[in-house]
């Protein structure tokens, strides 16, 4: 036993934990967690391996191979999860502590008060951090976004710190609602530590649990219980934030723990909640949603900075998915990024999306990389700022250094398929196919239907001449999620293929699309430089600068529009987007 705690003292606790609610229903773990405790008192513990487990608990014979049974470690998961459920809920303020840890069957007793004041005490500074979703305890189930909002503030405040690098939502929030091993957890998103919690808000009372926790040894950290009113829910975050960056010897910067000088109302809070869970959802629909929820909180709420800094972002998503002209909701994607950072200059989110227009709609390559480094330096961790400071960098023909920031991204976002898509996509911009295919193909793995990863696979394909392959990845899903620019790619791979006849009901079909929707420019180059028309592939790249179009200030350094490179006219468009033609400068693209 690692503390002080007597046998009847243990005990007298393994009698509370098993008549509680969520062990009497499980005589299975009753009796698991009994065997455990008893054996262990009894100076046993040696004996306690998988084998013998299976046979005197899970009543297996003597033939139990546990590489094919995974009863024990199963059950031994199911048992962990169960006592977090128990010392969170009806046994916080019990006087012993029982712990299973993860990997081993020995279970450790000790006295609570030592187990809240911090399991394991840290000897060495941490670099990476996850932060899972907080678990929602609530009465109420639609409260999930609640949750899911203060892990998020959590995750935000903690990707300020310099020298650590804080996992980004996107990869984390794909354990949510499973139970799971903090080790494998740990291995999966490159973590040292992993910070976890449950949420209960009913009423107006608000109780959040947060620990924090070794994910190489399974053993804790830091844990604690806040037990507020609703309204208090700002500083709870702050001291759960605060807390973990002293457990690994850090200081946050008081500007992460700032909203621009403004607390919203709580109601404003939790709208906004409701905003953001809707934006993650990466559907059309939902971005939608997620618009209208932020113009109205920006209405009803004007000092608030973040909604404002959201609907920038979904403006910035919707003219990359090419479904809105970019020339058109400039003004409000500028007035809102402005009046975001006006209001919090302190906000990397709002600095980001403003290095974007300087990019994107204004052409202008230094302010762009000056706004994206304020971004950065607020904060180190934001990985939307790596990933388009990336794929600026690419445009601007400074491939190592865009490698370095998409290198970045992908540390702290490794389960997005996103950035192994823009890591591809940069390779075969490098002209080195194989490393593209590596990437693409992990990044549908990943999501196997993401519309980024495909479309750039889809170049690929298209650039080495297999066109049954270019056609196959892009016409997946096509007649449910019709995308513009992968049918554009699909003209031209149904021309160079000789299948004509579908070339042209390729191309009616995107004609009729546009006849009744906004369709970005850019399937029209795709589509012309594909069938060799390069009268059509300039006038469409003309309309795709106009129109600010995503893609259009990527073509100066893809070698799909290697044709058009002679040509004077593609030569000035270059020009006018601030870049330097390609063929100009040796087989790199630069800024002027």
């Amino acid at each position: 036993m690692e503390a002080t705690v007597s046998a009847d003292e243990v005990r007298e606790q393994l009698l509370r934990v098993l008549s509680s609610g969520g062990f009497r229903s499980s005589q299975r773990l009753c009796r698991f967690l009994r065997f455990l405790v008893e054996r262990t008192l009894e100076n046993d513990g040696e004996r306690l391996k998988e084998y013998v487990l299976a046979i005197e608990v899970f009543d297996r014979n003597e033939t139990y191979d546990p590489s094919i049974d995974s009863i024990v470690r199963v059950e031994a998961r199911r048992l962990r999860h169960k006592l977090k459920a128990y010392y969170e809920g009806p046994g916080r303020h019990d006087p012993v502590f029982l712990e299973l840890r993860p990997g081993n069957y020995v279970p450790v007793f000790r006295p609570l008060a030592a187990a809240a004041a911090g399991l394991a005490p840290v000897e060495a500074a941490y670099t990476s951090i996850a932060v899972l979703p907080f678990v929602n305890m609530s009465p109420e189930p639609d409260q999930e976004y609640f949750c899911d909002g203060i892990t998020e503030e959590i995750i935000n405040a903690l990707a300020s710190l310099d020298e650590v690098a804080v996992v980004s939502r996107t990869s984390s929030f794909q354990f949510k609602g499973q139970a799971v091993d903090v080790r494998e957890v740990g291995a999966k998103l490159g973590a040292e530590l992993i910070v976890e919690g449950s949420v209960r808000k009913a009423g107006t009372q608000l109780r959040i649990t947060a620990q924090a926790i070794d994910a190489n040894n399974g053993y804790h950290v830091w844990s604690e219980t806040y037990r507020r009113e609703l309204p208090d829910v700002f500083a709870i975050q702050e001291e759960i934030s605060t807390s973990i960056a002293g457990r690994i010897r850090a200081k946050l910067p008081g500007r992460a723990l700032r909203r621009g000088g403004y607390q919203p109302p709580l109601e404003a809070y939790t709208a906004y909640c409701k905003a953001l869970h809707l934006l993650h959802q990466e559907d059309m629909a939902c971005l939608q949603a997620a618009l209208a929820e932020f113009r109205g909180l920006t209405s009803r709420y004007p000092d608030y900075a973040d909604p404002y800094a959201g609907v920038a972002t979904v403006y910035a998503a919707l003219s990359n998915f090419g479904v809105v002209c970019g020339r058109e909701i400039l003004p409000e994607l500028r007035h809102s990024a402005e009046t975001a950072v006006r209001l919090n200059p302190d906000s990397s989110a709002a600095w980001t999306v403003m290095a974007g227009i300087s990019a994107h709609w204004e052409f202008d390559w230094a302010e762009a990389e000056s706004r994206f480094r304020r971004a950065i330096a607020l904060q180190p961790s934001n990985y939307a700022a790596h990933s388009w400071y990336g794929g600026v960098l690419a445009m601007l023909g400074r491939f190592d250094e865009a490698e370095r920031e998409y290198g970045v991204a992908i540390r702290l976002n490794p389960l997005f398929a996103s950035g192994h898509a823009r890591m591809g996509f940069l390779r075969y911009l490098r002209g080195d196919a194989c490393e593209a295919l590596r990437h693409l193909n992990e990044a549908l793995r990943l999501a196997e239907d993401f519309p980024e990863g495909r479309f750039a696979l889809g170049m690929v394909y298209l650039h080495q001449g297999d066109y049954a392959e270019a056609i196959e990845i892009l016409s997946r899903r096509l007649e449910e999620m019709p995308i513009a620019i992968h049918m554009g790619m699909l003209v031209g791979a149904y021309h160079r293929s000789g299948e004509e006849a579908k070339c042209q009901k390729m191309l009616r079909r995107l004609e009729q699309m546009a006849a009744k929707q906004y369709v970005t420019p850019m399937a029209r180059v795709a589509a012309c430089v594909g069938m060799g028309d390069s009268d059509g592939a300039i006038t469409a790249l003309a309309a795709s600068i106009e129109d600010r179009a995503i893609f259009a200030n990527v073509l100066n350094v893809d070698p799909f529009v290697d044709p058009l490179r002679s040509d004077p006219r593609f030569e000035r468009l270059v020009r006018s987007m601030g870049l330097t033609p390609r063929s100009a400068v040796t087989g790199s693209a630069s800024h002027r």
